[in-house]
């Protein structure tokens, strides 16, 4: 199960990323279902997984969009709520030439996870051998997914991706409910007090993040440096697949997902992240979001 956030991605490919008060061509601009929580729920189905989808989206056409590509990818999408007079959540994706991005987002209340839609979904919830809850809803409803899903003896999967605005709200979650915990850098940094985290070695986070917030297993992403993992008291570093990126663009679901699904699998936390890093170096060798997501077929 995936809660957060379903919207549609307007992707901008620039020759590069555009400064203020420039203007110019682009190499192409389209839209496509995409958020991180879709990302990740298709690369847990093409992966073979029975996946429900927890999250909101408008009664427009962007809206029939995305449920018309959960169901395409055979994800239940009993968990997305249909909002009349919602306009579902567009988010600006720009890729450069190089395969960076830049990504500009925003969620208005009347498109957003309540509470209510998490409490709709409880039984789901309960019942899911793993639950993936990005931060891409309100504190309350991120507290509400942790909670149901732990009460039901779900493995708790946490990516605080995009961080939270308020650092205090985010240090109130029930930390001791997550069972494994993946930001990026940044995104670890954001949950570390200013004190804990300021000139700390990337290498030195995720034992840092167990230690703060009681979460036992810790996977740091760094991007072309790969990965450090503090599992069970021991950190250990997972250098990244050497690659040309194409898009960069859900790198990091495709990562979490695939880290997720072997672990649900039974796999060692070794093993499923060395899974999880071969399916981000094939997700940024093709362009797109929730397009670029692989199959068990192409990690072999």
């Amino acid at each position: 199960m995936v809660v957060g956030a379903y919207v549609a991605d307007c992707i901008v490919r620039t020759p590069r990323l555009p400064a203020w008060g420039e203007e110019y061509e682009a190499r192409s601009i389209r839209t496509s279902p995409g958020g991180k929580a879709l990302n990740q729920a298709v690369a847990l189905a093409r992966l073979g997984a029975q996946v429900t989808a927890v999250g909101v989206v408008g009664d427009d056409g962007l809206g029939h969009d995305v449920l018309t590509a959960l169901a395409r990818e055979g994800i239940d999408a009993s968990g997305v709520q249909l909002r009349e007079s919602v306009a579902t959540t567009v988010c600006l994706c720009l890729v450069s030439d190089t395969g960076e991005n830049s990504i500009v987002w925003h969620i208005d209340d009347a498109a957003a996870v309540t509470p209510g839609t998490v409490r709709d979904a409880a039984s789901a919830l309960e019942r899911a051998g793993a639950v993936l809850i990005t931060f891409e809803a309100p504190v309350e409803s991120i507290r509400e997914a942790i909670c149901y899903a732990s009460r039901g003896g779900a493995r708790v999967i946490v990516q605080p991706a995009p961080p939270l605005a308020d650092p205090a709200a985010a240090a109130s979650l029930p930390w001791e409910q997550v069972d494994v915990l993946v930001p990026n850098e940044a995104e670890a940094r954001a949950l570390l007090s200013q004190d804990r985290s300021e000139g700390l070695a990337a290498d030195l986070l995720a034992a840092e993040l167990s230690a703060a917030l009681g979460v036992s297993t810790v996977v740091v992403t760094l991007g072309a440096s790969g990965c450090v993992a503090h599992v069970a008291g021991v950190s250990r570093p997972y250098p990244a697949h050497q690659i040309v990126a194409v898009d960069t663009t859900g790198a990091g679901d495709a990562f979490v997902a695939t880290f997720a699904a072997q672990l649900a699998a039974g796999a060692s936390e070794a093993d499923a992240i060395h899974a999880g890093q071969a399916a981000a170096a094939a997700a940024v060798q093709r362009a797109g979001g929730y397009e670029s997501m692989p199959a068990s077929a192409s990690l072999r």
